[in-house]
């Protein structure tokens, strides 16, 4: 899905970024890694940095299989946002990690960082739609399929609006996708996949397999559609979508080969499940071995793979075909296993949904012993921990109440002031950030991350730090 994404990223910086987004929307991405590492090497420090490019050579990158030199690319897009506005760091960092968190497949912090963009009436309306998309991948990628569409949905929405109209094919290749997906878990060869069970009330409205492909083909049609965005929605349309065995194999065949062609790796663990899927629905279980065989390393090293969940599932049912009835309820086992984790570490996350009226049940209770006129305070502390500009006079303002009835309500009752909650949880989540992104192999400057959750002053994260732990176990900020 990120192939559609980026597409949608490239029509909305093309004005900003024209001979970059060109080179993408030809699908010439090692080409437009090339020439934007050299233009923004070229461009670093100076004041006329176009910051629109370096985003958009940030995410051609991760989808060529540079993910540590994008990781640097976001980096130093940190000046460029920074010399346009305050609200430009927030709104194009966030999603400039969102890109960096759905490629290693966090969906959970992937979908935060979207929100930080798609729930904000202040942003610009194309940075909404594609915060809103983004959302819509990284919730299908966590089984939450009814999110997702309506995620979709509101992005779709959105491009009605005349600033945005030339987004819509992104936005509708991105609803497509979304909603194939659902049909793909939907067919009776694939119904004992963890997350099949989720797709029943996202499918409640849902458009027909033979209607989706329909506007798959309505959509190849529509006229300067990029050759990126036609070599993906045919896929849709041939693997995930198609009615005959031979089509959906000539098209996930051609997809693969495009992908390999055009030397896309970035993209190739996620396409090559997708197409094991696909295989799998058609009971092309040869291809579908094919596919899968890749990716099938130790069990240690499938452990390891940012798409374990999925691996594991299509090599249960290859087992399964094959007559190793005891090698397929093994790799089952430990699909069911790693989906527990998915969903656990969801609502763990306490996502908040991109479109209003949607939620996911949080586990947090610790509001709850509060007052209840004080409970408000305390939500509004967690929901803003992004905002550098959180003060205990905000809160206490919002509230309408004193600041020392703020103050004294917190510390009998949680033990804390509310100023030491704002940086006790500030650092909880800079830690697990950081945490996380360690756990991947990838590298991350603190004040970088601490920047996303509101602490941007050197000096402030050093006193931070220094309370958060003892001397022994203090981190560099350098």
């Amino acid at each position: 899905m990120l192939l559609t994404l980026l597409s949608l990223s490239c029509e909305r910086t093309s004005s900003q970024a024209p001979q970059l987004a060109r080179l993408i929307r030809e699908a010439r991405l090692k080409d437009a890694v090339t020439m934007g590492r050299q233009r923004f090497e070229r461009m670093a420090g100076r004041d006329d940095t176009c910051a629109e490019e370096g985003a958009l050579l940030g995410r051609a990158m991760l989808l060529v299989g540079m993910a540590e030199g994008a990781s640097e690319v976001f980096h130093q897009q940190l000046k460029a946002y920074d010399q346009v506005s305050r609200g430009m760091v927030r709104w194009h960092s966030a999603l400039d990690q969102a890109w960096l968190f759905q490629h290693l497949n966090r969906a959970s912090r992937a979908v935060e960082c979207w929100n930080i963009v798609a729930k904000d009436s202040d942003a610009p309306i194309e940075l909404r739609i594609e915060g809103l998309c983004g959302a819509a991948v990284s919730l299908q990628a966590l089984g939450q399929h009814a999110h997702a569409v309506a995620a979709a949905e509101h992005a779709l929405s959105l491009c009605d609006e005349s600033s945005a109209a030339h987004l819509r094919d992104g936005a509708e290749a991105i609803r497509l996708e979304v909603q194939a997906r659902l049909r793909l878990l939907d067919c009776e060869d694939l119904s004992d996949h963890a997350f099949a069970q989720r797709t029943v009330d996202a499918l409640r409205d849902a458009p027909s397999r033979e209607k989706l492909a329909e506007m798959a083909s309505t959509l190849l049609s529509h006229a300067g559609i990029s050759p990126l965005l036609v070599a993906r929605v045919s896929f849709i349309r041939g693997g995930l979508l198609g009615d005959r065995q031979s089509a959906r194999l000539e098209a996930v065949s051609a997809f693969i080969r495009w992908l390999r062609e055009h030397e896309l790796g970035g993209v190739d663990a996620t396409s090559r499940i997708e197409a094991c899927l696909a295989m799998l629905s058609a009971q092309a279980l040869g291809i579908a071995r094919e596919m899968i065989q890749p990716l099938a390393g130790s069990e240690r090293e499938i452990d390891a793979n940012p798409h374990a969940m999925d691996i594991q599932y299509c090599l249960s049912k290859i087992h399964h075909s094959d007559g190793r009835f005891g090698d397929s309820m093994k790799q089952y086992k430990r699909h069911v296993a790693q989906a527990m984790r998915v969903v656990h570490s969801t609502v763990m996350s306490r996502i908040d949904m991109p479109v209003a009226g949607l939620t996911t049940p949080s586990q947090d209770t610790t509001g709850l012993r509060l007052p209840p006129r004080y409970r408000a305070a305390y939500r509004y502390i967690i929901e803003h921990l992004h905002d550098n500009e959180l003060s205990v006079r905000e809160v206490a303002g919002r509230l309408g109440v004193t600041e020392r009835a703020l103050q004294l309500a917190f510390r009998n009752h949680l033990g804390v002031t509310p100023a030491e909650l704002i940086r006790g949880e500030r650092m909880k989540r800079i830690r697990s950030e950081l945490d996380e992104v360690s756990d991947t192999g990838g590298r991350a400057r603190v004040l970088d991350v601490a920047s996303r959750w509101g602490i941007s002053n050197r000096s402030t994260l050093a006193n931070a730090l220094k309370r958060a732990q003892p001397m022994s176990e203090q981190v560099s900020i350098a």
